[in-house]
């Protein structure tokens, strides 16, 4: 049973903490907040047989946890990461991984250094459904990949954390990693950024921001938008030379269905009705990788990680 400690009590980790509740496989056994007193009630609310500890540091240096979910605002995720690697904890750090490309090489080569397991908490990346569609597309079932296409929009725009440059707000650090993991998965890591617009407001974050992407022979086109003032349909699309695979939500897929060139649907799939379910497998790919003694996650590799940090630094320095 992986034993895993709680860096950091706000929204994702409670929703976390309730994902794993009854799992086989990870459990929460530790939560971390600068004050004893949240740390407490997010621990009587979510999980109550965790143990609790004031101040992250404690946490980190503890032998009763295996692995430290860190899930505190993005401008701390390069901090927290070092701490915990230093106390030779495992990790898995909550999107976006870094501020930049800079500190996620620098994440991995202390944690390659120390051979500490570190993984990035992009949960599509780890569930079935994402899985089944990059099987269809490497059994050639659509032929060469030729167009991507995704949105993901929500009326957030109230959310403190979002509006805070401090914080690393805006709405592509916050979604935008999300449809350009979509198209890194589907396009390839071999893809340059050609194109950004983004709306900003005074403070200087982006209210949402569109941008393009395409392949460096220029074979494969994607076109990517991302908004925290209105809920889009949030789907998505990968286009072949003899069909197209359409996903439902791209944030936590509904399903996939693929079509011919005729648009005839050949084969369709359902995601987890149970919306927490998404959460888990990041976990369970977790504790499978430590059981074999890895230090990366086969489904969200290092490699990865620091692509889409590098092109997050591209797009910003575009906007």
């Amino acid at each position: 049973m992986l034993r895993v400690g709680i860096l950091g009590c706000g929204t994702i980790a409670a929703k976390i903490a309730d994902s794993l509740k009854g799992n086989k496989k990870a459990v929460i056994a530790g939560v971390a907040s600068r004050e004893r007193n949240k740390a407490k009630k997010f621990a009587a609310a979510h999980c109550p047989d965790a143990k609790v500890f004031t101040g992250y540091e404690k946490l980190a240096a503890s032998d009763e946890i295996d692995l430290v979910y860190i899930a505190t605002p993005n401008t701390y995720h390069y901090e927290h990461a070092i701490m915990c690697i230093k106390e030779y904890k495992n990790i898995l750090v909550e999107k976006p991984f870094a501020m930049s490309k800079a500190e996620a090489d620098s994440i991995f080569f202390e944690a390659k250094n120390r051979g500490v397991f570190v993984a990035e908490a992009m949960w599509t990346s780890y569930q079935p459904l994402h899985l089944k569609a990059l099987e269809w597309i490497e059994k050639g079932r659509i032929g060469a990949v030729k167009y991507v296409s995704a949105n993901l929009g929500y009326d957030i725009a109230s959310v403190p954390r979002l509006n805070s440059p401090v914080l690393g707000g805006g709405s592509y650090l916050d979604l935008g990693v999300y449809t350009t993991n979509f198209a890194l998965s589907f396009m390839g890591n071999d893809i340059k950024v050609s194109r950004v617009f983004a709306r900003k407001v005074s403070s200087g974050i982006d209210r949402d921001t569109s941008y393009c992407l395409e392949s460096e022979d220029g074979s494969i086109l994607g076109n990517f938008y991302v908004t925290m003032c209105a809920d889009t349909d949030k789907d998505g699309v990968v286009v072949g030379e003899r069909g197209k695979i359409k996903f439902t939500n791209i944030n936590n897929y509904r399903k996939i269905a693929i079509y011919s060139n005729d648009d005839t649907l050949l084969e369709e799939v359902d995601g987890d009705k149970e919306f927490l379910r998404g959460y888990v497998y990041e976990f369970e790919s977790c504790a499978n990788a430590i059981s074999k003694g890895l230090i990366q996650a086969p489904e969200m590799p290092w490699s990865k990680t620091v692509r889409i940090a590098q092109i997050n630094d591209t797009i910003r320095s575009m906007m």
